[in-house]
């Protein structure tokens, strides 16, 4: 019973952080100029971020990881780029923020405000016991699946569409020793392994 009690305080902060992180920003993306082809942002607050820019048929242009605590600036220069729409991804540990990226003749515009954001799963694991939470904005369809060490499918859930989706797991039970969840949601697949 205790086990369960603690287990119970642990998931309860763990949500908590999920609202907070919600409400909150944990890299905000601010536009800054533009001047022809060349975009100017910055991004502060993010330790962790993975910037990529594509275009409108998923290929890939550019990408790069930031490691910074403070203030982060970056001019991109598309000269290269012909005209046409293109996205800009920014990955934080929390989520995947996306915005559009116009290049008309000789200028090139960066929206402030993301087209869509997707929040990452967050995981709680305390003496064999997973829960796994996810922030679904857009109710979009999620699908949770677990598969073993040999890649076998032991679990898929239901097609869950709450603003909020918790699932709880007990592997004390079962004689799995390294499993692999693959949350899929918003035309994105995160995965985390466990031993």
């Amino acid at each position: 019973m205790k086990k369960i009690l603690k287990f119970s305080l642990v998931l309860a902060i763990a949500l908590t952080a999920i609202n907070a992180h919600a409400t909150g920003v944990d890299f905000l993306l601010k536009v800054k100029n533009e001047q022809g082809k060349k975009i100017t942002f910055a991004i502060n607050e993010g330790s962790k971020v993975t910037l990529t820019i594509y275009d409108a048929n998923d290929k890939l242009i550019n990408t790069e990881e930031l490691n910074s605590k403070g203030l982060i600036s970056r001019t991109y220069d598309l000269n290269a780029l012909p005209e046409g729409t293109y996205f800009l991804e920014t990955e934080s540990e929390l989520k995947v923020a996306k915005y559009e990226i116009s290049v008309v003749g000789k200028i090139a515009s960066l929206s402030e405000t993301p087209i869509s954001i997707v929040y990452k799963p967050i995981f709680v694991t305390k003496n064999g016991l997973v829960s796994v939470s996810i922030l679904n904005i857009d109710k979009a369809p999620v699908e949770i699946k677990i598969y073993d060490a040999d890649s076998n499918e032991v679990y898929k859930s239901a097609v869950l569409t709450d603003q909020k989706v918790s699932k709880y797991f007990n592997f004390n039970e079962t004689e799995l020793k390294n499993y692999t969840f693959v949350m899929s949601y918003d035309d994105k697949t995160f995965t985390k392994n466990f031993k």
